[in-house]
């Protein structure tokens, strides 16, 4: 038959240091009295494990670790497409510099009316090489900023754009090179090189077929009177 054991009550000495120990520690005692008597014991009723006062306002503030990672991929991913969004911007030549081979680019408007411009950039060139062609961007042409890391700044550049109204194509032929500065046209296709324009050679030699045609060049069979002369002298 099983006894029922009396609880037994502490006395005011162990009352007093339960009441001022911690509250773990007051937890630990009580759990050390009821293993002792192997009965649950007022004290162990009384006693409630509360957490530290600090702990509570740390839970307060605290994020979830989840929410914290979303919101910073969130943020790296808009980073990510702000930077994409700029890596090729198109706008027309609103200013250039001739000396420095700088020009800017209006790329918008403004909720001003006021226009968005590009900071001074590098324009493409035809060739810098062996092969060197100047040829200036014209104000209003149109052009492609291109910024491969998506920071418009100094590695960015501006390059050729394509026709629009207010810069038409010379030409529509498939099968011909037009290549067009203010009055001046060449043109190159099947049928061979057609020179619009005035056209002045100097420095050098002019030859044609062999024959010498500069401008100290001198004919054959010259007679006086106003007939005409023969052909140019061969250097042959």
């Amino acid at each position: 038959m099983l006894r029922r054991v009396r609880p037994i009550t502490p006395s005011p000495g162990l009352r007093s240091w339960l009441t001022s120990a911690r509250p773990h520690s007051r937890l630990k005692a009580a759990r050390s009295a009821r293993r002792t008597t192997g009965s649950s014991s007022p004290v162990t009723r009384r006693l409630k494990p509360c957490a530290p006062s600090f702990r509570r306002k740390r839970s307060r503030t605290m994020r979830d670790p989840v929410e914290l990672e979303l919101r910073r991929q969130a943020a790296r991913t808009e980073a990510a497409e702000r930077r994409l969004a700029q890596t090729v911007l198109y706008g027309k030549v609103a200013e250039k510099d001739s000396e420095k081979r700088r020009l800017r680019l209006k790329l918008g408007t403004s909720s001003k009316g006021e226009d968005v411009l590009s900071p001074w950039l590098r324009w493409q060139e035809a060739g810098v090489g062996s092969l060197s062609i100047h040829g200036e961007p014209a104000v209003g042409e149109q052009m492609m900023m291109l910024s491969p890391s998506g920071t418009i700044g100094a590695g960015s550049i501006a390059m050729r754009g394509s026709y629009d109204r207010d810069h038409a194509a010379p030409s529509k032929s498939s099968d011909t090179a037009v290549i067009t500065a203010g009055k001046g046209r060449i043109e190159l296709g099947p049928e061979g090189i057609r020179l619009i324009g005035d056209v002045r050679a100097s420095g050098g030699t002019l030859e044609h077929e062999g024959v010498y045609i500069g401008e100290k060049h001198k004919h054959t069979e010259v007679r006086r009177g106003g007939e005409v002369s023969g052909p140019p002298e061969s250097d042959n």
